[in-house]
């Protein structure tokens, strides 16, 4: 049976993914300008998911995640059944076009959908004056914030550090655990949202060079920004259990 709290995250991420949709078709009408429409393509419907989510702020924030991959899901479809109408010879196999676009979408939709989220939760919340926010949760979110720090962070030493900048989400995931409590389950949530704040962030200057760029850099901005997106979110969400696990210590376990 649905728990009362699975299903209020399936409602908000529904009511989310309809919020997507009317973006689209406002763009599409011109009625919203290009740049407003970005901005509220990338966090509008995490935004109305959040507002719709009763809990925490984390609860908002894996709303909004799960309102970024059904509409990354339901664009990939319509993308693919418009191929298959086109019926071009040069087009690839439907199942390619699907998987490629749902990679791109999700990658793009899923981080800065869960930034929306946990904004909109927030909102409802009273920033703190309703809902949980005593000392334990201002710690989680202090481990949480600084974890993000990290890992957004990296974008800026990439050249530099190259493949190790993987210990990025590694490091910035195990102090939002740690900081979360004692229970696997606490650490799983801290590093998931840090994940995936950080890596929203991180894109940030990765997808303006793959926009504004041209030639090969823009190119590989564009690839490295989906690389390392679902590089990053296990491997924050990973290390967020094991700095939750360190934190309970042999006997709590």
């Amino acid at each position: 049976m649905v728990s009362r709290a699975a299903a209020d995250r399936w409602r908000g991420a529904a009511v989310g993914a309809l919020v997507i949709g009317a973006v689209f078709l406002l763009g599409r009408l011109d009625i919203l300008p290009d740049p407003v429409m970005t901005v509220a393509f990338l966090f509008g419907g995490g935004l109305a998911a959040g507002l719709f989510t009763q809990g925490t702020v984390r609860d908002g924030a894996v709303t909004g995640a799960v309102c970024g991959v059904l509409v990354a899901l339901f664009a990939s479809s319509g993308i693919t059944l418009m191929s298959l109408a086109n019926s071009e010879p040069y087009y690839p196999p439907f199942w390619m076009t699907f998987g490629f676009y749902a990679l791109v979408l999700t990658a793009l939709l899923l981080p800065y959908n869960a930034i929306g989220g946990a904004a909109g939760t927030a909102v409802r919340n009273g920033i703190w004056r309703r809902g949980p926010a005593g000392v334990g949760e201002r710690g989680r979110w202090i481990g949480i914030g600084i974890g993000t720090a990290v890992i957004a962070a990296s974008v800026l030493l990439l050249a530099f550090l190259g493949p190790f900048a993987v210990a990025a989400p590694i490091v910035g995931g195990f102090i939002a655990g740690f900081f979360s409590g004692n229970k696997p389950g606490d650490g799983f949530e801290a590093g998931l949202v840090a994940a995936l704040f950080g890596t929203g962030l991180f894109s940030l200057l990765l997808l303006w060079t793959a926009s504004h760029g041209t030639g090969f850099a823009a190119g590989l901005a564009g690839i490295a920004a989906i690389a390392l997106g679902y590089t990053f979110i296990p491997l924050g969400t990973a290390a967020g259990v094991a700095g939750a696990v360190v934190r309970a210590g042999p006997g709590e376990r």
